[in-house]
């Protein structure tokens, strides 16, 4: 059982062994790949979120630090700006819902079906951000209208495709939420040849003859901002469109046009 629990927090910076020991920031806090604030900054941990705490203290300049797990990685929190304590049994903090991520959508809650293969891991960070497009004049303004759209997808990609799972990164409505795909962390089926360096964000609707809304293009970009500030994008990441590496119209001539005047196109 000890196996388990070591092999469990090692993949992930949250688990949900009922138990184990968080470490829940109180405040927006710099988690650190060192103890002492000379150390680099590896992520910043908002409010209310947590990472497994690992049982080790260290004191710098009188100050106690508290060595956590970020992602496969130790880090280490000023031990005054958190709460140690039993990990919820579900956990608080979620791997899509990143510090500065606009609002992600989690599959659970817009009922993804399960995969039907166990997916490759991306080695992060990544080189390339794809932004594709429906490609089908179908858009939702509402959560509840894009969930039915992301299901489409989803659908379309397993039942049509054969694919094991829908096969983007990330969804994005022009309700302004963004929905989990394959997340972070997995390879997608999205961009031939691309699909293991690079994350991809579909933007629901067909953008051939008019761009998204701006509550659709600003979770896109904030989206970007938060994979690059949190170690999923290289810094040095390269923006293209789908046409931009194969033979195909996506992401529409509206948003394409939009997108080459990006940070990093």
């Amino acid at each position: 059982m000890y196996f388990v629990l070591l092999v469990l927090t090692a993949l992930f910076g949250v688990d949900n062994v009922q138990g184990s020991q968080c470490a829940c920031a109180t405040t927006d806090v710099h988690v650190r790949n060192g103890a002492g604030t000379t150390h680099t900054i590896l992520t910043t941990l908002a409010t209310g979120h947590c990472l497994t705490f690992k049982g080790h203290r260290q004191t710098v300049s009188g100050a106690s630090w508290v060595n956590v797990n970020y992602h496969g990685q130790d880090g280490w929190i000023h031990e005054g700006y958190v709460r140690i304590s039993t990990c919820a049994s579900s956990s608080s903090h979620s791997h899509v819902q990143l510090p500065g991520c606009p609002k992600i959508i989690t599959r659970a809650e817009w009922g993804a079906r399960a995969s039907t293969s166990t997916h490759g891991k991306l080695h992060l960070p990544v080189k390339y951000m794809f932004i594709h497009h429906g490609g089908v004049p179908h858009y939702c303004h509402t959560k509840a209208e894009c969930i039915q759209q992301v299901k489409g997808y989803q659908n379309y990609h397993m039942d049509g495709h054969g694919w094991s799972d829908i096969g983007y990164s990330f969804v994005v409505g022009e309700d302004g939420n963004v929905y989990e795909a394959r997340g972070w962390d997995d390879v997608g089926a999205h961009t031939l040849n691309y699909n293991s360096v690079g994350l991809a964000i579909c933007v629901i609707g067909d953008f051939t003859n008019r761009a998204p809304n701006d509550a659709a293009l600003n979770a896109v970009k904030q989206l970007i901002s938060c994979g690059a500030a949190n170690g999923k994008l290289s810094s040095s990441y390269l923006l293209r469109g789908h046409r931009d590496v194969g033979s195909t119209a996506c992401p529409g001539n509206k948003l394409y046009d939009l997108i080459q005047h990006w940070p990093h196109y």
